[in-house]
């Protein structure tokens, strides 16, 4: 680890260039009204070569991020394409806190300091909110196709549980878009790799009439896949649509439309240890594991099952479509803004995966309305700033979702609907001209519902019993499907709980150009269902956190330094895992297990002494662990999966796993990201971007069964790209490279339930390619 972080600075130092710095250092240009009237506040002007301000609306009003007295990570849009962002899973690169993975089926599994949700289940909600301008994506699946003409991506570490609608448990990540603006442009990327990477994003906007704009941006990439028998590809379209109208200076209305596609084979796993140790990329299908699957004893012996295929194949894939139609209405009455977003999100999922050492092969269709309302003041520079607001969500879910373990196969069909009702407030007071004290509360009300059938193997017939098994299969289930050897049972369950969260905190302007704040939240995650009859629920998960920080620019604007001390208690952690379900057979339960706590420190260092250099350093120290992790693991199919002590439950086929101790998975001890920039200026005008960086971690586990696979040793994946820019800034072409060192590093895992084998998902290898830009107006 220690060569690791010498090998960095030396890179950083005499190199010369930032690929990967998690605070995004590019100007910011802001379509709205809320930016402009930020801009239009009082701030200090950044000298010559200094720092640029960037606009952020994390609490949902526009000010200066240095400003903001939150933990939060923004990243430009030029930091986007630069490091090639065009799915959510690339951004764990860019900021050091963040952890995402693809899954099976297209999800995506998130995580902050090591918080966050196992996105593999249908059932399961996301600890991570993300929302795309204001509204919520309730499925794991609807951030993919998204990363396209966007203005920043915003990152929000800690409980959000006064200002954001659901389940920000750990935080949240803000995806804002260009909006129209009364300019007429044309802008593209054309972009092409290794891989048969070929990437096509394009934008016009159009100013139409007075107060009257459009813009329309798409998408269109095509990539092989990084694992040898295709999988881990990506083909994807996706179209976004917006008109802004604006009849006068007091309200303007933003309507907006999107439709991604997401197809081709999919995210693919590789079992680890690596049975190919000089190619952990050889698919699953051709490096040898079939032989370990159809050696073992997979088949059920009670019950035929005839479309069990003791094999990983390589015809998965994957069909999502994801649309959303969206209104932004702002009217401002004179120091008070009215803001009310109304949404409406269809996601489609259709899939077939083979991730956890088995087939998955399952449909999900989820129709999700929702309506925010804002009422708060909007008068910068005043003593108090506040607002209120309301927020009312309401999703209907419908999946089949066949998990072929062979002999714990499990069919789930249910239909899952969801209300949820908030209130909220915020609000900050200046006691004088540099102290303010900040407090919000919100009130959640949820109520949930399950219908539908779970089915699995028959159950043993009774000694004795007169009649057939086939009788006894139709008398036991309800129903029986002799086709599969499946036994059903009715689904059902009613839930109901509210929450209060809230926050307080303190902020105190040291300086004109330094902030010192310290807040304490709290966040909570829903209780939900699982595919089994009753008992099938589980309580909500929830989060405190304390947070003191300090945010500055010293000499001449030239150099920042942010540090940010936290302090997180986490409780009733929602763990999912293969276990017993009711009448009978396996399946993936959650329950609640244990309480965690987690603190570190996270500090960044900029430095820009001209507008030609800039060196960027973000470091953070992350300490996790469970004071208290225990659950119960079913041994039916094989001996405990897991490398923590287990006592046997009397009477049970099952064991207590007791991880106490044990880190949070997904949680390095240590992140460094640096890089360094330097630009050559020409003669003629034009000039070229000279780049390097590099993101350092020391070694984490990517599951909580805490197997040798599930470990990832300390790693350290480095970038560079040279970027020449024409003279009026009009055209660009950029050649680069990713993963330089070729590092295999893991960023998810399953274990296979009879086996105990580990599956693991692994980021991209070395990639490299060429990208060109122009933008015309």
């Amino acid at each position: 680890m220690r060569g690791h972080i010498y090998r960095a600075i030396s890179l950083a130092s005499v190199a010369g260039v930032a690929l990967s710095s998690s605070m995004a250092l590019a100007a910011t240009t802001q379509a709205d009204p809320q930016a402009e009237a930020a801009a239009a506040a009082p701030v200090a002007p950044p000298v010559e070569g200094g720092v640029t301000e960037i606009v952020v609306t994390a609490q949902r009003r526009s000010e200066n991020l240095q400003k903001t007295a939150l933990a939060i990570s923004a990243v430009s849009s030029e930091q986007l394409r630069v490091a090639n962002i065009s799915q959510p899973q690339d951004l764990s690169k860019l900021v050091p806190a963040l952890k995402l993975s693809s899954t099976g089926g297209g999800g995506t599994q998130v995580t902050i300091r090591g918080v966050g949700n196992f996105s593999g289940n249908a059932y399961s909600e996301p600890g991570v909110a993300i929302n795309l301008d204001g509204v919520y994506l309730a499925r794991s699946a609807g951030p993919d196709g998204l990363f396209y003409d966007l203005e920043r991506v915003e990152v929000l570490k800690g409980p959000q549980g006064t200002l954001y609608g659901r389940n920000a448990t750990a935080g949240a990540i803000n995806i804002i878009t260009r909006k129209p603006d009364d300019k007429l442009s044309l802008e593209g990327t054309l972009t092409s790799g290794n891989y048969g990477l070929l990437r096509a994003e394009g934008a016009v906007n159009a100013p139409i009439s007075e107060g009257v704009a459009l813009r329309v941006a798409g998408q269109v990439t095509r990539r092989d896949g990084y694992l040898s028998d295709g999988y881990s590809d990506d083909r994807s379209e996706a179209v976004r649509g917006q008109l802004k109208v604006q009849p006068s200076s007091d309200l303007s209305v933003l309507l907006s439309a999107d439709y991604t596609h997401v197809g081709g084979k999919g995210p693919g796993s590789v079992l680890a240890p690596y049975l190919q140790s000089g190619d952990p990329y050889r698919g699953s299908s051709e490096n040898g594991t079939n032989a370990i699957l159809t050696g073992a004893s997979l088949q059920i012996t009670n019950g035929a099952n005839p479309n069990f295929l003791p094999k990983i194949s390589d015809d998965g894939f994957v069909d999502i479509e994801n649309w959303g139609v969206s209104a932004t209405i702002d009217y401002n009455f004179g120091g008070v803004k009215l803001t009310v977003v109304p949404a409406y999100r269809h996601s489609e999922s259709n899939y077939l995966h083979y991730n956890a050492g088995f087939p998955v092969r399952a449909y999900e269709a989820s129709k999700a309305k929702s309506l925010e309302a804002r009422l708060g003041s909007d008068n910068p520079g005043g003593a108090l700033q506040w607002l209120v607001g309301g927020y009312y969500f309401d999703e209907a879910l419908d999946f089949d979702l066949f998990a072929n373990q062979g002999v714990s196969f499990n069919r789930t069909i249910p239909n899952l609907s969801t209300r949820s009702y908030a209130g909220f407030g915020q609000a900050t007071y200046s006691l004088t001209d540099t102290l303010r004290l900040t407090a919000g509360a919100r009130y959640t009300h949820e109520r949930k519902t399950q219908d539908g059938l779970n089915g699995g193997p028959t159950p043993s017939v009774p000694a004795g019993y007169p009649g057939t098994a086939q009788s006894y299969y139709e008398l036991a289930c309800a129903p029986y499907d002799a086709s599969t050897g499946t036994c059903y049972a009715a689904l059902n369950g009613r839930l109901s709980q509210s929450k209060v969260t809230w926050k307080g905190g303190v902020e105190f302007d040291a300086g004109a150009r330094s902030l010192v704040y310290a807040n304490v939240a709290t966040g909570f995650k829903a209780g939900g269902f699982f595919g089994s009859t009753e008992p099938n629920t589980f309580k909500p998960e929830t989060l405190t956190a304390f947070t003191v920080g300090s945010k500055n620019r010293f000499f001449g604007n030239t150099v920042q330094f942010n540090v940010e001390g936290f302090y997180w208690i986490y409780k009733d952690k929602q763990i999912t895992h293969l276990g017993p379900i009711q009448p009978g057979g396996f399946g993936l339960i959650t329950e609640n297990a244990g309480k965690a706590n987690i603190y570190g420190v996270e500090a960044e260092l900029l430095w820009q002494p001209s507008t030609n250099d800039r060196l960027s350093l973000d470091a953070q120290y992350l300490h996790s662990r469970y004071s208290d992790f225990v659950y119960k693991q079913t041994t039916a199919t094989s001996a405990p999966n897991t490398a923590c002590p287990t006592t046997q439950v009397a009477g049970e086929a099952a064991v207590l796993v007791d991880c106490s101790g044990r880190p949070v998975s997904l949680s390095p001890e240590w992140t460094l990201n640096a890089s360094y920039m330097h630009t050559f200026d020409f003669a003629d005008g034009s000039a070229l971007d000279a780049l390097v960086g590099t993101q350092i971690q020391s070694s984490y586990w990517v599951g909580e069964e805490y197997l040798a696979g599930e470990y990832q040793k300390s790693s350290m994946v480095s970038n560079a790209s040279l970027t020449w820019r024409s003279a009026d800034r009009r055209f660009s072409l950029s050649g680069f490279v990713d993963n330089i060192e070729n590092e295999a590093v893991k960023s998810g895992s399953f274990v296979q339930p009879v086996l105990g084998s580990t599956f693991v998902v692994l980021r991209a290898p070395r990639t490299y390619g060429l990208r060109v830009n122009f933008k015309l107006d």
